[in-house]
């Protein structure tokens, strides 16, 4: 590397990365739900306005994620930081959002067959708090650019175990599912470590915060899912 390329911050020279990383976690979620729908899986028609506007919120959002990741590569940073507020907004509404759209689906008799109900509703609250954690986290260290965009990444892949769940065969994989679908958010982690490893002879601390957190979301289904208030809501909203 000659001088002129050493003296370019980190940041400046990883853009390009965190875009085509942006790029492919959009492209596993539309491509997970979209070949739901064209599989015939789910009656798009039927569904309940809800889940409409949460699967808009839930796109809207991944298109602006690639949308910060395409400023910041083109260095238009004061785009950037505009839309990121338009992002707090958003992510503000698809918490609670999300939270409803899980217990309505409990209450329709709409959880996918390959869980139980107290497992569906544990796994999207673990979902929603991981997600939560870590975007909090990104936005407090929105001035740290490099903790701000590693733990970006890791709360975008932390809500995206609902593509994987479409992509891959869970009813065939049955216990080993859950697994599996966190196998496939942690596989967009360990490529970020990779990354840094490569590039900066070290890999970045956001990393291990974020690591622990998808790890934890993940590991601790069956744990929340066998707790009494967890057991108490999936009866109430069954019955």
């Amino acid at each position: 590397m000659d001088a002129a390329a050493s003296t370019v911050p980190a940041s400046v020279r990883d853009n390009g990365f965190y875009l085509g990383m942006s790029v492919a976690i959009a492209v596993a979620v539309i491509g997970g739900f979209g070949s739901f729908a064209l599989r015939g899986l789910v009656d798009v028609g039927r569904a309940p306005y809800w889940v409409h506007v949460h699967g808009a919120m839930f796109v809207s959002w991944t298109l602006l994620f690639v949308m910060q990741n395409a400023f910041a590569h083109r260095g238009s940073m004061a785009l950037h930081r505009r839309m990121g507020w338009a992002a707090v907004g958003l992510a503000t509404a698809m918490v609670p959002l999300g939270a409803f759209t899980a217990c309505m689906a409990v209450v329709l008799d709409r959880v996918p067959p390959f869980f139980t109900t107290p497992e569906f509703l544990a796994l999207s609250a673990l979902e929603l708090i991981a997600f939560a954690g870590l975007l909090t986290g990104a936005i407090r260290l929105r001035r740290r650019t490099q903790w701000h965009r590693r733990l970006m990444l890791c709360a975008m892949v932390a809500i995206i175990g609902p593509a994987f769940g479409r992509l891959l065969p869970m009813p065939l994989l049955g216990p080993l599912g859950g697994l599996a679908v966190m196998g496939g958010q942690m596989l967009f982690v360990a490529v970020g470590m990779a990354h840094d490893l490569v590039s900066r002879g070290r890999m970045h601390p956001a990393y291990g915060v974020g690591a622990a957190v998808i790890l934890a979301e993940g590991l601790a289904v069956p744990i929340l899912a066998a707790t009494p208030p967890i057991l108490w809501l999936a009866s109430a909203l069954a019955g």
